[in-house]
């Protein structure tokens, strides 16, 4: 996998950091890094820098990428204890972990998946799971939580098309920091 745009500038920053500090020995290793490619990528940086702070489709990208984030982590501790249900109640599934897992590694369309069979499980053995210890709202929990990181996904999905827009608006800017991040 490669280095996302949006992180090229968090890069280039560690490595400005470190080029910087180091000038010295890079110069003595390669008269190429000197003190006026320093500048250079220090120039790229910030310039791209700009046009990204000023990108308010950036900020909210940001914004509900945490949001979906959050909303997933939300899940552990019910699907924590729903597991302890399953196992009370001897129904084989590993959904409710597969929820968490899938949480952890950020993939919320496999969350969702999840969370659909997850639904229908309940829905299915909801008298069994209840008197297991299941709380009798645990359905319309699944559902509203599945609603919310839909809404929360397709709108982070809207952000990331108008985002591709400005990258490639902006791609020669990019591709000039990468230039820079790879030498």
């Amino acid at each position: 996998m490669g280095i996302l745009k949006e992180e090229y500038v968090p890069i280039a920053d560690s490595l400005l950091n470190s080029f910087s500090r180091d000038l010295n020995f890079f110069e003595a290793e390669n008269y190429l890094y000197n003190a006026a490619y320093l500048s250079a990528m220090q120039n790229k940086t910030n310039e791209l820098r700009t046009k990204e702070t000023s990108d308010a489709v950036l900020l909210l990208q940001k914004k509900t990428t945490q949001e979906l984030y959050a909303l997933g982590s939300e899940l552990a501790k019910p699907m924590k204890l729903l597991n302890i249900v399953f196992e009370k109640a001897g129904i084989k599934t590993t959904l409710s972990s597969d929820v968490i897992k899938k949480v952890n590694k950020r993939n919320f369309e496999g969350v969702l998946s999840s969370l659909s069979s997850l639904k229908n499980v309940v829905a299915s053995q909801s008298a069994l799971l209840i008197s297991s210890g299941m709380k009798p709202d645990m359905e319309k929990f699944i559902q509203d939580t599945f609603d919310a990181i839909t809404a929360k996904s397709n709108e982070q999905s809207a952000y990331q098309q108008q985002r591709k827009a400005f990258t490639s608006a902006n791609k020669g800017l990019y591709k000039e920091l990468y230039v820079c991040i790879y030498k």
